[in-house]
């Protein structure tokens, strides 16, 4: 049987209970003498939107190292810069292959001896085959900011906003010409520290996640193909916060998740291009010790997305930019809100599982040349229940 809440408590949500023993201080939550906790009906709504929060945390990192690898790419295929007509991954500049027999390998010698004489051509030595080549290094750093707020999946259950900040830095090594003329490959290390305050709508309730990650990551490019992927390990110290009641135990949670992206660009002009793209994401969320006495058990999250971006480059004096606009259509097609260890008779929470999103992505990549560039990018996002959106800076240095 419920406990009735003091005048002070508030009310509990409709089909929420507190254990014995406690009273009621949020439509979702229940406090007792040295410890608070969440009622045992209402554990899994609330372990649907932390394990979604959780997520949200390393999708955000995700986006964060796909810019880093889309400014890269466009780099390594020449369209980062209006002039630019020629893939740098060749090495080969269009002056190779200026005049009417450049292209196909002959030159001309003229017969000084005799000015009437026709001209003689001969076979010029051909062109170098490209080489591997590298490694060449760089190091780039990244500040990310994001929001999102989510409306309530069920009647139990509080909607809540959650504001991001994180930062990342990372090296990585580029490798030119393996396998062909036209392929590149680049490979690095991130590392990151996220914090995330959120808030539930008609409680004096509030969780923060903070800590650091580390991860793997790479792209590999073919003329207009490229592909990517990122492996990473978060490690987040989870902290709710109640006014009037002691704060429950601290639980520690671990992010476990990869990424990755298909493109393929095609040119329309000199300075313009469209990028089909599809990809995923997938986070699997465990936590450790503490997390039973709140009912939190480890979920799955997977982000499947497609969509196209499109470009335009341009030269400003010595700067080389390119703007550029992706959209997407995304769904978690798997957002866990299974049983709670604590209540394994309880039905399942209701998630975002299923919903279909959008988000748009603008961005401005700016090369100065020397081998410094800098990106400003963001998203927004939107769907059933939910608006959101980011906005990250970066600068790297390549060598």
């Amino acid at each position: 049987m419920a406990i009735a809440p003091s005048p002070a408590s508030a009310q509990l949500a409709a089909g929420c209970t507190c254990p014995a023993g406690s009273v009621p201080i949020g439509p979702a939550i229940c406090s007792a003498i040295g410890v608070g906790r969440f009622p045992a009906t209402c554990r899994a709504n609330l372990n649907q939107s932390f394990n979604h929060i959780a997520a949200s945390d390393q999708q955000l990192s995700f986006f964060g190292v796909e810019q880093v690898l889309q400014g890269r790419r466009d780099q390594l295929q020449g369209t980062l810069g209006g002039q630019r007509t020629t893939s740098t991954i060749t090495g080969y500049s269009e002056s190779a292959f200026d005049g009417p027999f450049g292209a196909m390998g002959y030159a001309s010698q003229s017969q000084s001896s005799n000015p009437l004489a026709s001209p003689v051509y001969t076979k010029a030595a051909p062109l170098p085959s490209p080489t591997t080549s590298g490694p060449s290094f760089a190091a780039w750093t990244q500040g990310l900011g994001d929001w999102e707020h989510d409306d309530p999946t069920s009647p139990t259950d509080s909607a809540h906003s959650s504001s991001t900040y994180a930062s990342q830095i990372g090296v990585d090594a580029t490798w030119k010409a393996l396998a062909a003329g036209d392929d590149a490959l680049v490979a690095g290390v991130v590392g990151s520290w996220t914090g995330t305050h959120v808030t539930y709508a008609g409680t004096p309730t509030n969780t923060r996640l903070e800590g650091p990650g580390v991860g793997v990551y790479a792209t590999y490019v073919k003329g207009g193909f490229s592909v990517d992927t990122t492996v990473k390990f978060d490690f987040l110290r989870m902290t709710t916060e109640t006014v009037g009641a002691p704060p429950p135990l601290p639980v520690n949670l671990t992010n476990a998740g990869a990424s990755g992206n298909i493109q393929y660009k095609q040119q329309l002009a000199s300075n313009v291009f469209v990028e089909p793209t599809a990809g995923y994401s997938f986070t699997r969320t465990m936590y450790g010790a503490n997390a039973a006495l709140n009912g939190l058990s480890d979920g799955n999250t997977l982000r499947l997305q497609g969509g196209a971006r499109s470009g335009v480059s341009w030269v400003m004096g010595a700067v080389n930019a390119e703007f550029s606009l992706k959209g997407l259509v995304y769904s978690n097609v798997v957002a866990d809100g299974s049983p709670t260890t604590a209540d394994p008779m309880s039905p399942n929470a209701p998630t975002d599982q299923g919903k279909i999103r959008g988000e748009f992505d603008p961005a401005l990549n700016l090369d100065f040349g020397q081998g410094y560039s800098m990106a400003l990018s963001g998203s927004v996002r939107f769907g059933e229940g939910m608006t959101g959106g980011s906005a990250n800076v970066n600068f790297r240095k390549q060598w």
